[in-house]
């Protein structure tokens, strides 16, 4: 018998991790999380990091245990096939309801269908890559992407050279479009998408933003250069990161990089919704309620 998992989905500030929580409550589970920047240590303003405290080794939001936070330092590499291995593992060996809090879609599809990634990092293609982003931009590489994933938009932040590059890799080695190297799946999982009003989400993510800078982002982020992580690392070239890193090195005003992070923000939960409404699996709800009722009958 499969292990079953419950997998929670829906756009950037759609109100994901509150209804996790609760859930997890509810049913004697722990949250994992699948969002490719809370990996990183010292990075937890810009990505959002749900608020909690670290006891021993375990990191505790509102009296729940979530895994799969500040895995790596912000100059480790870290991909979605080192993510699927440390979720499998944790699964393993707990046998408490996984509560899998969306984030990054890509992470959670590879988990569930058990895609297989069977490139590794190739030294001599990323250099040719790398070239190739600096004479050309990204434009380019994206351009070669997209001749054999017209869909990669949904899939990555098309504006992170790291995640470009690393795509361009796999894509470029296989053939193949990213979600379409599928194994036996190894879960019963259920998936649930938070359903949500797009004007009323845009104001919250406009809103969540301002927050950020309240928070001290613009602090987190010098901190994070002087202490010697490069803005060309991976987790530096995320949203929030990038913009905060071109104001401070005098290539935007303050407002312009606030601006410019609350417009990627939202095209980014643009490319998250297209991602989901794909996907014929996921039941949408309303309200924790309404998710509750379903697990129940799941479980």
């Amino acid at each position: 018998m499969k292990p079953k998992i419950i997998i929670i989905q829906g756009p950037t500030a759609s109100g994901k991790s509150a209804i996790a929580i609760k859930l997890a409550k509810e049913f004697n589970g722990f949250l994992i999380s699948a969002d490719s920047r809370m990996i990183y240590k010292g990075m937890d303003i810009g990505t959002n990091k749900d608020k909690g405290k670290w006891v021993a080794n375990t990191y505790i939001v509102q009296g729940v245990e979530e895994k799969m936070i500040d895995v790596v330092l912000p100059d480790q590499e870290f991909t979605v096939d080192d993510w699927v291995k440390q979720v499998k593992m944790i699964i393993k060996e707990d046998k408490r309801l996984p509560v899998i809090v969306g984030g990054t879609g890509f992470y959670t599809q590879a988990l569930v269908n058990n895609f297989k990634l069977p490139v590794g990092k190739n030294d001599e293609l990323r250099d040719k890559l790398e070239k190739e982003l600096k004479e050309k931009g990204i434009e380019s590489l994206v351009k070669k992407i997209k001749e054999i994933d017209p869909d990669i938009e949904s899939k990555i932040d098309i504006q992170n050279p790291r995640r470009v590059i690393r795509a361009a890799e796999i894509c470029l080695q296989t053939k193949k479009p990213l979600e379409r190297q599928v194994g036996r799946p190894l879960y019963e999982a259920f998936q649930i998408g938070i359903n949500f009003d797009r004007e009323k989400l845009y104001e919250k993510i406009n809103k969540r933003v301002d927050e950020m800078i309240e928070e001290g982002l613009v602090k987190e982020v010098e901190g994070l250069m002087k202490q010697g992580f490069s803005e060309k690392l991976q987790s530096m070239t995320g949203i929030g990161y990038r913009q905060v890193v071109q104001y401070l090195t005098g290539k935007l005003s303050s407002s312009d990089a606030v601006e410019l992070i609350k417009r990627d923000t939202r095209r980014y939960a643009k490319r998250q919704i297209t991602w989901l409404k794909r996907d014929k699996t996921i039941n949408w709800v309303n309200s924790a309620k309404e998710a509750q009722d379903l697990i129940r009958k799941f479980v």
